[in-house]
């Protein structure tokens, strides 16, 4: 009698469960030394069912407030999601900086450039979590960057483009774009 009730009690919480999330749903008969302890390893064990497994997704995709409309970059304010090679355009005069462009997109870092009025295009890289300030003015330009808080303001400068690399996940990167 115990045996039976313990098989229809394992059954019924084994049918209540939708989730997939607990496994190892069997049987055991009271008193048998050879049978598993389903009720302590359920609670760690994988599911077992495919269709568990196929419906829990294996990683959260970043998310970034333009998506990959690399107009809403105009003015040089967006953040936006970028996995491979692109050339944003920031402004159209002459005066502003820009175009940016994303070269390449690592696991923790990506390779940007910029131009500047002057003529001279920046390049460097930016790590996840960090900032770099694109500065120039008619003469001159460089890149400064900061894992720590925004990069400093370089006296003469006129011209100031941050672009923050927020996060890196499956290759495709969200940069957070701010002009000053």
């Amino acid at each position: 009698m115990t045996t039976v009730t313990f098989r229809r009690l394992a059954a019924t919480v084994c049918a209540l469960m939708t989730t997939g999330a607990l496994a190892g749903c069997g049987s055991a008969e009271v008193g048998d030394a050879s049978a598993p302890d389903t009720a302590s390893k359920s609670s760690t064990s994988p599911p077992t069912s495919s269709s568990a497994a196929e419906s829990v997704p294996t990683s959260i995709q970043p998310s970034a407030q333009d998506g990959t409309n690399y107009d809403a970059c105009s003015g040089g304010d967006c953040e936006v999601a970028v996995s491979n090679p692109v050339t944003i355009t920031l402004s159209d005069s002459p005066i502003d900086a820009g175009p940016f462009t994303v070269q390449k997109v690592s696991a923790d870092s990506v390779e940007v450039s910029m131009a500047l009025p002057a003529g001279p295009s920046l390049s460097t890289t930016i790590e996840t979590g960090c900032t770099t300030a694109f500065q120039g003015n008619n003469a001159s330009g460089l890149a400064v960057t900061s894992c720590s808080g925004e990069p400093e303001d370089i006296l003469g400068m006129y011209i100031k483009q941050m672009v923050t690399v927020k996060n890196i996940t499956d290759g495709t990167a969200i940069l957070n774009l701010k002009s000053e």
